[in-house]
């Protein structure tokens, strides 16, 4: 018995002194995202023109409803909250994909619906700066 223990604290202690490179750190010193089904986030980001920050909530609002009719989920919408350090946009956008084919899908549909440009040229015409970003959920 005496000897078991020995042995599976010995592995054990050899195991713990391997190196260890999670995926987290991994993506998070610019590796290329490990292939596989992973989960994409795409956001986006709105910083309205002075005075212009209710009007650019009001017409994301828009483009979510634009999406569900074309057969996209809406996403969410997240706004400024006054707690926040002042750098953060006015309006962000996000959604979450099961993988890169579905969100190249959801690429394709906003690009071939004239009502979802419609929107974009109505909102290019309220914020002073737009930013967009792609993630891959890494696992934990």
């Amino acid at each position: 018995m005496k000897l078991r223990r020995r042995r599976f604290l010995y592995l054990a202690a050899g195991t713990a002194a391997l190196p260890i490179a999670s995926p987290v750190a991994v993506l998070a010193q610019g590796a290329i995202a490990p292939a596989g089904a992973l989960r994409i986030v795409e956001r986006t980001q709105y910083y309205a023109k002075p005075g212009l920050a209710a009007e650019v909530l009001d017409i994301r609002r828009k483009a979510s409803a634009v999406r569900v009719s074309i057969g996209l989920p809406a996403g969410e919408i997240l706004v400024k909250h006054p707690g926040g350090d002042g750098s953060e946009p006015d309006v962000a956008w996000q959604c979450t994909f099961a993988d890169l084919a579905a969100r190249d899908a959801d690429l394709a549909a906003r690009a071939a619906s004239p009502e979802f440009e419609s929107v974009r040229v109505q909102m290019r015409k309220l914020y002073a700066r737009f930013e967009r970003q792609v993630f891959a959920i890494a696992s934990l």
